[in-house]
């Protein structure tokens, strides 16, 4: 028996057969990736490898994106749009989901605006949408309630 610990998953793999660890090799092994690039980017799964390596990012990058809670994929739209992980730690305190920010920065949008959006009671990625389609907060607020007759 063999054991082993990667990440979040431990494995046991015996010579009854395959455990666990042979459904990783061979999801990873689908993405052209082997057991020494799952060790070396550790802990991302095969298919956050596969992606943040077609994009260009390092695993130190993923990473540190993963530190602060930005997946993969926002990761590599944060990097094009010259966002760094710190920028993110102020859209997170202030109640936002960290891939908030890199939605926010691909629409233009500061702090400041998305919260004033959030009070108006529309979630970041509806209001990001909004703001690219050029809708104002204002515009947005009268067509939510534009023939809602709140006194029927």
């Amino acid at each position: 028996m063999r054991r082993r610990v990667r990440g979040w998953l431990t494995v046991t793999q015996t010579a009854a057969g395959p455990g666990p660890e042979s459904y990783e090799l061979a999801e990873a092994r689908g993405y052209g990736l082997t057991a020494g690039d799952l060790r070396r980017w550790d802990p991302l799964s095969a298919i956050q490898i596969h992606w943040a390596r077609k994009h260009g990012l390092s695993p130190d990058d993923a990473r540190r994106w993963a530190r602060e809670g930005v997946g993969v994929r926002d990761a590599v739209r944060a990097v094009r749009l010259r966002v760094t992980p710190e920028q993110v730690r102020p859209w997170a305190a202030a109640g936002f989901l960290p891939g908030d920010a890199v939605e926010a920065a691909e629409a233009g949008m500061t702090l400041a605006e998305a919260t004033a959006w959030l009070r108006a009671g529309f979630i970041l990625p509806d209001a990001a949408l909004l703001v690219r389609d050029g809708w104002t907060l204002a515009e947005a607020t009268a067509a939510r309630y534009a023939g809602v007759n709140r006194y029927a």
